[in-house]
């Protein structure tokens, strides 16, 4: 019986959004602005996060709420990519869209990228890559790897095994994330990880006392009320015949959330599948400063993907069969990619303490007629952007949203 390689990559992208202590000028980033992530790297994963992410949405639909992170699958696969030879590390680039660029060059792009992201002032981030191995991994790849993720042995004890992964994801997702993989079964000889965490405070945090119970419309036309956040502020704003969108900065000076709002609950869809590169590079040059009422739920939900199948859609299929990853282990057993799971949780709220609702209310009170007036109570669709690097770190859409 041919041996297996069960990846379970992309374990864990988890998203904490939350506005804590009082309004206040934002320090200056720290080396972000001067940091330059070459195009090329950054118009991919773009491209790889809109087509997986178009690709869930015309497979589960635009009646459920959906969230990805395109940058941790990116992260996992680039690991992969590592080990992977001929044939299968050609498939895994060119559905990452580097097929021009050599390993050596994006492995140091990824890492600069990360460093980046793991300094901000305010916020937190981490990208955490692990490979747990029942087989001995070759030094090249060790080498390869080195500042991108770490290398562990897996227990041949299957319960100690399913026990340590675990407790590696729980710690790295601050116990968002506490089990991602059921039971090591014996013909997996390795997995490779990545968990993300990211917890971001708001630049203008919602009041609290403003969030009141309001109707949300669904794609079917039902109504369920829900707590809908307010507030009055400038914002990066932009319209067109199709959609309302809004950016809502972070403290952190580069870091937003895009909230893309149809001008029809039912055109979700059609708005997200078609949408080109072209189309998204050209949206973030369109966005101007206006004064902007804002209505936004309050939300939270947990995913779980098995990315199978749209990872063989976007191009990713004989990695699942007959996949060479020479580069990685030493010996010549037979290795193929068993399953990529995405597990992500995220949680969008005002959580702002009382001193920085005073702070917000003194602004709202103060402020001049608001030159548009945005109300997100049908499906919407939101994007979280690295503006430094142009890196889509989280895409989702929200059908029905959910408080949990």
């Amino acid at each position: 019986m041919k041996s297996k390689w069960s990846a379970m990559v992309v374990i864990a992208g988890l998203l904490l959004l939350a506005g804590c202590g009082a309004l206040k000028e934002a320090d200056p980033p720290r080396g972000r602005s001067a940091q330059k992530t070459e195009a090329s790297f950054s118009e991919a994963e773009q491209r790889f996060a809109l087509a997986l992410f178009q690709d869930m949405i015309k497979e589960e639909g635009s009646r459920k709420n959906i969230f990805l992170s395109p940058y941790s699958i990116q992260q996992a696969l680039l690991m992969t990519a590592n080990g992977a030879a001929g044939d299968s590390r050609k498939e895994l680039l060119s559905t990452l869209h580097l097929s021009q660029a050599d390993m050596a060059s994006i492995n140091g792009i990824s890492k600069s990228v990360n460093r980046s992201l793991e300094t901000l002032p305010h916020g937190e981030f981490s990208s955490a890559n692990s490979i747990w191995t029942k087989r001995e991994l070759k030094e090249s790849f060790q080498d390869a790897i080195k500042g991108l993720g770490d290398a562990y042995q897996l227990q041949i004890d299957p319960n100690r095994a399913t026990e340590e992964i675990n407790s590696w994801v729980k710690k790295k997702t601050k116990d968002r994330i506490d089990q991602i993989v059921d039971k090591v079964s014996s013909n997996t000889i390795a997995y490779i990880i990545n968990a993300v965490y990211f917890k971001e405070s708001w630049k203008h945090p919602f009041d609290p006392h403003m969030t009141a119970e309001q109707p949300f419309y669904s794609a079917d036309g039902s109504a369920k009320k829900h707590p809908m956040m307010t507030q009055t502020n400038r914002f990066p704003y932009l319209e067109n015949e199709h959609f309302q969108a809004v950016k809502l900065p972070f403290q952190d000076e580069g870091l937003s959330l895009a909230v893309f709002l149809p001008k029809k609950a039912a055109n979700l869809e059609q708005l997200l599948t078609g949408m080109t590169h072209d189309q998204w590079r050209a949206l973030q040059k369109g966005w101007t400063m206006k004064q902007v009422e804002l209505k936004l739920p309050r939300f939270s939900f947990q995913t779980d993907y098995m990315l199978n199948e749209p990872l063989k859609r976007l191009g990713m299929k004989n990695v699942f069969s007959s996949a060479n990853f020479s580069n990685m282990f030493t010996g010549h057993g037979a290795a193929q990619i068993n399953k990529v799971r995405h597990k992500t949780f995220i949680k969008v709220d005002e959580a702002g303490t009382e001193a920085s609702a005073a702070t917000a209310v003194e602004i709202i009170e103060s402020a001049p007629v608001p030159e548009v007036t945005m109300t997100a109570d049908h499906p919407f669709y939101f994007a979280i952007v690295d503006e430094a690097s142009g890196m889509i770190l989280f895409l989702g859409s929200v059908a029905e949203p959910k408080d949990d």
